[in-house]
């Protein structure tokens, strides 16, 4: 077996032990929380960022009002609406969390480590526990840094949306309908 192939497998069951370790009870919270909220911000640093912003994006693909913060089309947080935090584990994330939370908005904080101080700030929290800092209660990996968890996310928030898409009834050409159309697909990419 290549190397590659050893990684390939290492990769995929770190994810499959991160994934198989949340609670269902954190994820109905999570789906109801989003399903009444009037209005969604998303916010996240870094790589943490890059799914984040895929799960925002499916989100307005289901007819959320979704926002990343500090965007600059981001509007006002207030009662009503929803903030949900990835990874929670920096004085920036503390700040956010705090400013939305006097504006009056619900906190959901998606981390490895929801004892933390902002886990504990927020009014959910979903443990997803892919190794960010190789610290205790953490699934360890073979990747570096906090690689795991940033790809543990991705996967977890496309399953929260294929789940929000059964409960709300919205099929994927409904969503196709709310995609952008200026990217001009191609049409021997399209089927046509």
């Amino acid at each position: 077996m290549s190397r590659y192939s050893e990684l390939v497998n290492a990769v995929i069951e770190e994810n499959l032990s991160v994934l198989k370790t949340i609670e269902e009870r954190e994820i109905t919270a999570l789906i109801d929380e989003i399903v009444k909220a009037q209005q969604i911000q998303i916010f996240a640093m870094g790589r943490m960022r890059m799914s984040a912003q895929g799960f925002a994006m499916r989100l307005m693909h289901m007819g959320f009002a979704v926002h990343m913060v500090f965007d600059v089309t981001c509007p006002r947080i207030g009662p009503g609406d929803l903030l949900i935090v990835q990874c929670a584990a920096t004085t920036i994330e503390r700040e956010v969390i705090r400013r939305a939370s006097e504006a009056g908005a619900r906190i959901c904080v998606i981390t490895a480590h929801p004892e933390s101080e902002l886990g504990e700030a927020a009014d959910i929290t979903v443990r997803v526990p892919g190794q960010i800092f190789g610290g205790r209660d953490e699934v360890p990996s073979a990747q570096p840094m906090a690689s795991l968890l940033e790809q543990s996310l991705l996967l977890f928030e496309d399953i929260v949306a294929v789940l929000l898409m059964e409960q709300l009834e919205v099929s994927s050409k409904e969503m196709e309908e709310r995609h952008t159309n200026l990217e001009g697909v191609m049409g021997e990419f399209a089927g046509d």
